[in-house]
């Protein structure tokens, strides 16, 4: 069983509940002394898989980005101020913000640092204003993102929980509601908000208005 970047539980074939990830506002992960991941939330493995999406009742394992790796490795020991790093998961871009923690425990020996993950803001911000502008429904919003991370429709699809052909028609109706006749002008029209838009922090009642479809 996989999960759904909504947050949604999903069944087996049997009636045993699976459990979810419930996804969150940033990823969050705590690395030890020798940038070992020592524990995580479910939106940073749902970013660090991406595309693929993690299933809970196997043991997952992540990998941080050779670019976050190299910009804390570079940074001054009495520098404490955070760390910035950009990287991609698949097509999407996002931001890293490290900071250096000072840990309790006995058993780790040296200091740990916290990374948030998050993803760049101009092309969600984007998404969200032409979704807003058109009148989108939140899962026609949900597929608009899905095309502006480049995904096919067998991709986005696979992340909707839904077939390939209501991802097409899902497509049909957003070209509708825009005025385009492609896919590639659905594209071209989310760029060009995204030129527009700042490059700076999604606002938190974006975000949740995002994640619910209001």
């Amino acid at each position: 069983m996989g999960i759904s970047r909504n947050g949604r539980q999903q069944q087996d074939s049997g009636n045993r509940p699976q459990r979810r990830w419930v996804p969150s506002e940033v990823g969050l992960i705590i690395v030890d002394a020798s940038l070992r991941p020592i524990a995580f939330n479910s939106e940073a493995a749902l970013i660090l898989h991406y595309p693929e999406r993690p299933n809970v009742d196997q043991e997952i394992t992540l990998r941080i980005p050779d670019e976050v790796l190299t910009s804390i490795r570079s940074r001054v020991p009495s520098d404490l101020a955070p760390i910035v790093s950009n990287f991609r998961a698949g097509k999407r871009r996002y931001t890293c913000q490290a900071y250096v923690m000072v840990s309790r425990s006995e058993s780790l020996t040296g200091p740990v640092m916290a990374l948030l993950l998050q993803r760049n803001a101009s092309t969600i911000e984007a998404v969200y204003e032409v979704a807003t502008h058109y009148n989108l429904t939140g899962r026609e919003r949900e597929a608009l993102e899905g095309i502006s991370a480049g995904l096919s429709s067998k991709e986005l699809a696979k992340q909707m929980n839904i077939s390939p052909n209501t991802v097409k028609a899902y497509l049909r109706i957003i070209m509708v509601k825009m005025g385009v006749n492609s896919r590639a002008a659905i594209v071209a029209r989310i760029l060009e908000q995204s030129s527009a838009t700042p490059n700076k922090l999604v606002s938190a009642e974006n975000r949740k208005a995002m994640r619910t479809g209001a």
